[in-house]
């Protein structure tokens, strides 16, 4: 990602944005992509490149909390009503009208959010491991815990607790060697035993684990992040999971009419899953886009021999699809229903 194609530009509540932008050549749609935790714009470095060589344009913001972009430490400034209204901004900045959304991780949920409050503005969507996330009525974290133990015999998002603590910031930086070994381990199944389970990440922290690298991260990527976050800290990123854990997403989607609950019928969906992702397994995206709500949806699917980061290891395939579901299903040509609007 080059440097020289960074830009700045503050948002209508006064926050500062660091983003990647590069132009469409000829009729090619703008793809805004949309990385989650805990990275940056730079993640986006095996896949952006490619789309901008095929001629799209390009906008990859740092999203709040991480990179150039600002870091509030408040969970009530990371609502999605707020933070979509932050990216519309953006597009405003540099004058786009419609785009492709495309999300990976908790970009997954910007960019769903992004298909109810703001649909007037994008031509498809596309969900990377991670697929479209509903709105569901605000409940206790713990109970959405005990229901997962019920349903798969273990939890599935007890890491979340870890990263809502006060002082989690402070416990991976001290142990932030251990923590990119566990978020990038040669062996996916390490996920199901020590960042999954409730308490198993911090202990695992505390215990100093450290598990073998994967061969899609190397050395100088993980300098990077170390770098990077020992600079930028945990406090801002993992309001991502405090905004969720304190029921205040959840409590701000209430405002979404039930006409928008969903993207437009008319807008086409991609969906990336990654077979070896056990937080995101391609069951539960499949079952999603298999839900009626979407059955008057066009929706790609393709299937990657990947963990949750496709978009590190699987970079030229992705491309390649994307190119061609976006050549097939012209989604330039998406158009939103008056009700809509």
């Amino acid at each position: 990602m080059d440097a020289s194609l960074y830009k700045d530009t503050a948002t209508s509540r006064g926050l500062t944005y660091h983003y990647y932008f590069w132009p469409p050549q000829q009729s090619r749609p703008t793809l805004l992509f949309c990385h989650g935790f805990p990275s940056t714009s730079w993640d986006w470095r095996h896949l952006a490149p490619r789309m901008k060589d095929k001629g799209y344009g390009v906008l990859a913001p740092d999203m709040l909390g991480y990179g150039g972009t600002d870091k509030p430490t408040d969970p009530a400034a990371y609502v999605p009503s707020l933070m979509t209204r932050d990216i519309v901004d953006v597009l405003d900045a540099e004058k786009l009208d419609k785009v492709i959304a495309v999300g990976h991780d908790w970009g997954c949920l910007l960019v769903s959010r992004l298909a109810s409050h703001f649909p007037e503005r994008f031509l498809g969507y596309t969900f990377l491991a991670v697929p479209f996330l509903p709105v569901v009525p605000p409940e206790d974290f713990h109970a959405l815990l005990e229901r997962q133990r019920v349903e798969y015999g273990h939890e599935k998002c007890g890491y979340w607790l870890f990263f809502s603590e006060p002082d989690v910031d402070a416990i991976i930086q001290a142990h932030i060697d251990s923590f990119v070994s566990l978020l990038y381990p040669r062996d996916h199944t390490v996920w199901k035993t020590h960042i999954m389970p409730v308490g198993a990440l911090k202990n695992g922290l505390l215990q100093r684990f450290s598990a073998p690298p994967t061969p899609y991260i190397s050395d100088d990527d993980r300098q990077r992040f170390v770098e990077t976050f020992r600079r930028n800290g945990f406090a801002a990123p993992t309001c991502w999971y405090k905004v969720m854990t304190s029921q205040l997403s959840a409590k701000d989607d209430l405002q979404i009419p039930p006409e928008r609950m969903f993207p437009p019928a008319s807008s086409p969906i991609f969906f990336a899953a990654a077979r070896d992702d056990h937080v995101c397994p391609p069951e539960s995206g499949h079952a999603m886009f298999n839900h009626e709500v979407f059955s008057r949806h066009s929706i790609t699917t393709k299937q990657y021999d990947a963990d949750h980061w496709c978009i590190l290891s699987h970079a030229v395939h992705i491309a390649n699809d994307l190119d061609a579901w976006i050549q097939s299903t012209q989604p330039s040509q998406a158009v939103i229903p008056p009700a809509l609007l």
